[in-house]
C-alpha cells in the first residue's frame, strides 16, 4: 500500500504524533465496539413459547408446593452466541435497585430449576428465540412471606486475562402463603445542622437513620421528618420517597430539612410501610424515633459579639469624655 503524502491544514504539515494517536485509538476501540454490536439478547417471561405481557414471574404458593412457568431467551445479535443461564437469590444493591446475586444461591434461588439448557449453557443462532421451562419447588418448611429470587442470562467476554460477564435477568416474586407481616422501623438516628452564612437565617438539618424491614414481605419505607425548636417554635418537616426493602434488609437514609437556628432542635423520624408495584398490603402501623440536635448560627454569634464589642467601646468612649466633678 502506497503511503499518502502528509495532509496539510492551513498550509502546515500535520504532526506525526497526531496521526499515530488516531491510528492507535481506532485499533483499540474497534474490537470492543464489534463485540458489543454482535452480542445482544433479551430475556422475558413467556407463555406457550411466546413473550407475554408480564414484567416478572409472580406466584403465591403453599409450603411444599411446586409451580411451573416459562421464560424466553432471544439472540438479537448477528452471530451465534452461547449464554449462561442460572437462578439466583434476589438482593437490593447499594444503589437501591433490585439485582440477582451472583454465585451459588443459598435461599430461594435454590428452589428454581431452569430446563432446556446444557448444564446451564444455551447456544442460539442469530435471531433465534427459545423458551425455557421454569420449575419452582418450595420446601415444606418454607416460612410465610416473600422469597425474592430470579433467573439471569449472561455472556462472558475475556480479553487480556480479564473476564467480564454481562447479565440480564427476570425477577421472581415468590410469596409463601401464611401470616403476612408488613413492618419497618427506624434506628440509629443522627442529626447535624449546617447553618447559613447569613446570620440567623434558616440552615439545613441533615437527619440520617437506618430503616429496617422487620416484616416478611418486601416493602417501601416512606418517611417523614418533623422538627421544631424549644416549646415547639418554628416547626418544619420534609418527606423521603420510599425505597425498596426486602425482608430483613437494612438501609441508611438521609433527609434534609430547612430549619431555623434555635440553639436546640427536637424532632422525630416516622417511617411507614408502603406497597411496591403490584403488591397488595393491608394497613400497617407507622413507627417513629426521636432525635436532638444543636442548631447554632455561628455567623449570628459573631455578629452579636461584634455588636456587643462596639456598644462597649462606644460606652467607654462616652464615659471617658465626662469631665470629673471638682470636690
Amino acid at each position: 500500500m502506497t503511503a499518502s503524502p502528509p495532509s496539510r491544514t492551513h498550509g502546515r504539515p500535520r504532526r506525526w504524533w497526531v496521526v499515530l494517536a488516531a491510528a492507535l485509538s481506532m485499533a483499540l476501540l474497534a474490537p470492543a465496539t464489534a463485540v458489543a454490536a454482535d452480542v445482544a439478547w433479551s430475556v422475558a417471561p413467556s407463555t406457550g413459547g411466546a413473550p407475554d405481557s408480564r414484567i416478572s414471574l409472580r406466584h403465591v404458593t403453599d409450603p411444599g408446593a411446586s409451580v411451573d412457568d416459562e421464560i424466553i431467551v432471544t439472540n438479537l445479535g448477528s452471530q451465534p452466541a452461547e449464554y449462561l443461564v442460572a437462578a439466583g437469590d434476589g438482593v437490593v444493591g447499594a444503589d437501591g435497585a433490585f439485582d440477582i446475586a451472583a454465585g451459588e444461591p443459598t435461599r430461594a434461588g435454590r428452589w428454581i430449576t431452569v430446563g432446556g439448557t446444557d448444564a446451564g449453557r444455551l447456544t442460539l443462532n442469530a435471531g433465534e428465540a427459545r423458551a425455557l421451562p421454569v420449575r419452582i419447588d418450595v420446601p415444606a418448611d418454607a416460612v410465610p412471606g416473600d422469597h425474592p429470587a430470579g433467573i439471569v442470562v449472561g455472556v462472558s467476554d475475556g480479553s487480556d486475562g480479564v473476564t467480564v460477564t454481562h447479565r440480564m435477568g427476570v425477577r421472581l416474586h415468590l410469596q409463601v402463603a401464611g401470616e403476612i407481616a408488613a413492618q419497618v422501623r427506624a434506628t440509629h438516628v443522627e442529626a447535624s445542622f449546617t447553618p447559613s452564612w447569613i446570620p440567623f437565617a434558616p440552615g439545613v438539618l441533615h437527619v440520617s437513620y437506618d430503616v429496617e424491614n422487620t416484616g416478611n414481605v418486601r416493602l417501601g419505607d416512606a418517611a417523614e421528618v418533623a422538627v421544631a425548636g424549644p416549646f415547639g417554635v418554628a416547626p418544619a418537616s420534609a418527606t423521603a420517597a420510599a425505597g425498596e426493602l426486602l425482608p430483613g434488609d437494612v438501609a441508611r437514609r438521609t433527609v434534609a430539612v430547612e430549619a431555623w437556628p434555635m440553639a436546640v432542635l427536637w424532632g422525630t423520624v416516622t417511617v411507614t410501610p408502603t406497597a411496591i408495584g403490584e403488591d397488595q398490603l393491608t394497613a400497617a402501623a407507622a413507627q417513629s424515633a426521636g432525635f436532638l440536635a444543636a442548631a447554632v448560627s455561628w455567623t449570628g454569634l459573631v455578629a452579636l459579639v461584634a455588636i456587643g464589642g462596639l456598644v462597649v467601646w462606644v460606652w467607654r468612649r462616652r464615659v471617658g469624655r465626662v469631665d470629673p466633678v471638682d470636690a
